[in-house]
């Protein structure tokens, strides 16, 4: 009886040095995304499964490294398991947060002056402090020219509304479709290890590996989509931001095309060395370059940038589900009042106390 090949084939000694070499790589952005976690000018919610995708990279390659070593951990029906869930699930987390930054992106560009102030990077960039500098700017679509915008509303850019109401439900249901991704992926893996010895189960894991991982790769073509849209279509659209996303859908986008490249190959022995068992060393070094690389490529753009000055996320993002009523207004500006006369205070008792000093 056959069972589907594992995607990476089965960890041999030949893995050790590339399982060590990236368990390294990842420990080397511990510090950037440390920085960026800790550091309030970049600090931002939107990249937490992010950050915390390249965490348990560090203990996966580990993992690898030691199966490689262990022929009994080679075989480990529950090590297997592990690995296979997290390299089905890894590119769909990063998928997943380009989604709140794109939501970001776009309802930003619906805020008129008056509006601004509910705006998630109107903490970030006062209005009163803003720049009403126009660029002119010839973009990569084609050889047109656009007026560019610094990010923030000049007086008299109108404000949209409903525009902003339908991006934020656009995003809400990318978010489901996401969780349409992650299911069945978990749902396909999560005995994988088992079907060593059980074939009974392949033909659904089968399905349900296909069925997680196009569902990512569409909608990772959707986030692309809308991306170029907006660089087209909406004001105040920063080219950094366009780069950035269209980066990271692209390396995704190879990540889940490789799998379902090589997810209908089945095999009889993890040992197999056939065609289909993954284990040769061209099907390996495509598993690296193909899988492996652009997960740790597009990790290190994402914290290479200052998500949160780019796409003006603030720290938490657009976390808002509608605008605020006039009542809510009326008790957030009274507290922002409180909060500064408190800041006041403190300032002309620290002057006091330096002065009787």
């Amino acid at each position: 009886m056959e069972f589907p090949t594992p995607v990476g084939g089965t960890v041999l000694p030949s893995d050790f040095i590339p399982s060590v070499l990236f368990a390294v790589l990842y420990g080397a952005l511990l510090p950037l995304v440390a920085f960026r976690l800790v550091d309030k000018r970049s600090r931002s919610i939107v990249l937490l499964s992010t950050s915390i995708f390249a965490v348990e990279r560090i203990v996966i390659y580990s993992l690898r490294a030691a199966q490689a070593r262990s022929d009994s951990l080679r075989v480990s029906s529950g090590l297997i398991t592990y690995l296979q869930v997290s390299f089905a699930m890894g590119f769909i987390t990063i998928a997943n947060d380009q989604v709140n930054i794109l939501r970001c992106l776009l309802v930003n560009t619906t805020f008129s002056c008056d509006m601004y102030e509910q705006s998630p990077p109107s903490r970030d960039a006062p209005l009163n402090a803003r720049n009403h500098r126009k660029v002119d700017y010839k973009g990569f679509f084609g050889g047109w020219l656009r007026e560019r915008f610094t990010g923030q509303p000049n007086d008299g850019d109108p404000d949209y509304p409903k525009r902003r109401f339908w991006f934020r439900r656009a995003q809400e249901i990318g978010s489901l479709l996401f969780i349409a991704a992650i299911v069945p992926s978990i749902v396909a893996h999560q005995h994988f290890g088992q079907l060593i010895s059980d074939q009974s189960s392949a033909a659904s894991v089968f399905r349900l590996r296909y069925a997680g991982t196009t569902v990512a790769l569409f909608f990772t073509l959707i986030i692309a989509g809308a991306t170029m849209w907006a660089y087209m279509k909406l004001p105040r659209v920063r080219t950094k931001s366009v780069v950035v996303l269209l980066s990271v859908c692209t390396l995704v986008s190879i990540i889940a095309i490789y799998r379902l490249s090589v997810m209908y190959n089945t095999t009889n022995s993890l040992f197999s060395v056939g065609h289909n068992s993954l284990n040769s060393a061209g099907a390996k070094a495509c598993f690296y370059v193909f899988h492996v690389v652009p997960e740790w490529l597009a990790t290190l753009l994402l914290f290479s940038t200052n998500i949160r000055q780019v796409f003006g996320t603030g720290p938490f993002g657009d976390w808002r589900k509608a605008d605020e009523t006039e009542k809510e207004r009326n008790k957030r500006l009274e507290r922002q009042k409180k909060a500064a006369r408190k800041k006041e205070k403190a300032m002309l008792d620290e002057k006091a106390k330096v002065i009787l000093e």
